[in-house]
């Protein structure tokens, strides 16, 4: 099997990966990493991802660390079906909706909004990154820059979803972004014209973890019309129901890394 996916169970960005493969139609072998026993931080993984996040794809020996490079890069190596529009000016649109939910910090966002006990086990496996990696600098010295870099992030990250005020000014941010959706949508059924693109699938994962986020009423009862049809014609489509639906955490797992929290490092 030539694609290898390196992914995360109801990772956002792992999800953007598996709708691509999904509408694609691809085959690829998993390994599914547990991001609350810090899977991903493991020596033998930031050696394949230098920041020890998910998803990675390997395809020929090549590795390709970013969501964004690889969905761009299965369209490049599998085109069939196209998801790239063909005209110039359509492809830059999809290149800036891309960015634009690739720059919101949708990471902070859903770590400082769930709520109960998914809420707390999410911020508390945040602080024992930050407890592990020095642990992990001294056993893995030839790792330093790497594990060096990952803590000064998992310090920030950790800082912003304790800080109730920037993540109210995060949500405030959320209905501006949504509006230009709303503007786009009211125009095509797709964010690029007629045709389902990249653009597409990586909105689909935002905007499903917006809904899980219980955001979905900025856009339900005819609060944004067209957005709210645009969602709804996504979840309709098989690739969803694979790829996002379908995608849970195995029991195993969920135990193994509540227990692993529970314990600390």
């Amino acid at each position: 099997m030539s694609l290898e996916l390196f992914s995360a169970p109801e990772s956002l960005c792992s999800q953007k990966v598996k709708l691509v493969l999904a509408e694609k139609q691809l085959e690829w072998k998993s390994h599914s990493l547990n991001l609350l026993t810090f899977d991903n931080l493991q020596p033998d993984y930031m050696r394949i991802n230098p920041r020890g996040v998910v998803p990675t794809l390997i395809h020929q020996g090549r590795v390709i660390t970013d969501s964004a490079a690889i969905v761009r890069y299965l369209n490049e190596q599998f085109p069939h079906p196209r998801l790239v529009p063909a005209d110039l000016s359509s492809k830059e649109k999809m290149d800036d909706w891309i960015e634009l939910q690739n720059q919101f910090p949708t990471r902070e966002m859903m770590y400082g909004n769930y709520k109960g006990l998914e809420g707390a086990v999410l911020r508390r496996s945040v602080e024992l990154k930050e407890k592990l990696l020095p642990q992990l600098i001294q056993s893995n010295p030839e790792l330093t820059e790497q594990y060096t870099t990952k803590l000064k992030d998992v310090r920030q990250w950790r800082q912003a979803i304790n800080n109730t005020a920037e993540i109210e000014s995060l949500n405030a941010k959320i209905a501006p972004l949504l509006d230009q959706l709303e503007v786009a949508l009211s125009q095509s059924d797709w964010l690029c014209g007629v045709h389902y693109s990249l653009a597409d699938t990586v909105w689909t994962a935002v905007l499903h973890r917006m809904d899980e986020l219980n955001f979905d009423y900025l856009w339900k009862d005819s609060m944004r019309p067209a957005l709210e049809a645009y969602f709804n014609r996504l979840q309709s489509r098989p690739s969803f129901a694979v790829a996002v639906r379908a995608d849970k955490t195995p029991l195993p797992m969920l135990i193994a890394g509540l227990w692993r929290i529970a314990i600390g490092v």
